[in-house]
């Protein structure tokens, strides 16, 4: 396991951006492919709202396999968004998105009380949202308690997946690795997370001083701007952990 320095933070944004430079049509199309799935797995009734998480990590691991294929300089290989699913590491990765999503349901949860239930309710039904008491509300102590409870676990789940299906440890083992990964890397992913809300606040400007004509390019640009940051996760994985004991 490897520490980082700072800049790497920007380093692997810089290399997000090559890799999509690369392969762009076959990621896009990719990406394309998760967002369907995601869509009709929410479709599903009662359980449809938590089938995206769950599936997670097994979708998140093709595009980390793609962009391991890029970076290596190997052919695109079709079906590399479905290739856990042919993995033993199948179930490790349900169980992980299953744990994922019980954490972010808690961390949600835990904001109750501090606003009154007004961040839960905004984020599972936003339709019924009142902008106005939103305003009024203690919102802002919620997402800071949301935040302070999903951080921690967020740092336990970001590398789970690799570990579980590219070194062949248990969950626990692997949440358990991952999380001393960022907290050792933890400069790192401070200039990663400066430098993605300049990236964002400068895409809002743009957007923002364009007007109307802008407006129209602002649903590819995310697109993309969101693929790219899925491709970093690969960069900040490689850096971090040697692969010599990859399975």
């Amino acid at each position: 396991m490897n520490t980082p320095v700072a800049k790497a933070g920007i380093i692997w944004i810089q290399q997000g951006f090559q890799t999509f430079k690369k392969r762009p049509f076959e990621l896009l199309f990719m990406f394309f492919g998760v967002i369907f799935f995601n869509l009709t797995l929410s479709l599903i009734p009662m359980v449809g709202s938590f089938l995206p998480f769950i599936f997670g990590p097994v979708l998140g691991m093709g595009i980390m396999h793609a962009c391991r294929d890029i970076d290596e300089g190997k052919p695109f290989a079709r079906g590399s968004l479905l290739i856990a699913f042919r993995s033993p590491a199948l179930k490790p990765l349900l169980m992980l998105g299953v744990l994922y999503t019980a954490a972010l349901v808690a961390a949600l949860a835990s904001s109750i009380p501090a606003d009154d239930g007004a961040l839960w309710n905004y984020l599972t039904d936003p339709s019924k949202a009142d902008q106005k008491a939103i305003i009024k509300s203690n919102i802002g102590w919620g997402m800071l308690t949301f935040f302070a409870v999903y951080t921690p676990a967020a740092m336990a789940f970001w590398y789970g997946a690799p570990l579980v299906m590219w070194h062949g440890m248990s969950v626990v083992k692997a949440m358990f690795y991952s999380f001393f990964a960022v907290w050792r890397a933890r400069k790192a992913f401070l200039m990663y997370l400066i430098a993605w809300c300049g990236i964002m606040s400068f895409v809002a400007l743009i957007i923002g001083i364009g007007g109307g004509v802008l407006n129209i390019l602002l649903l590819p640009l995310m697109l993309t701007i969101s693929l790219v940051m899925y491709c970093t996760f690969y960069f900040t994985y490689k850096e971090i952990f040697s692969r010599d004991q990859m399975v």
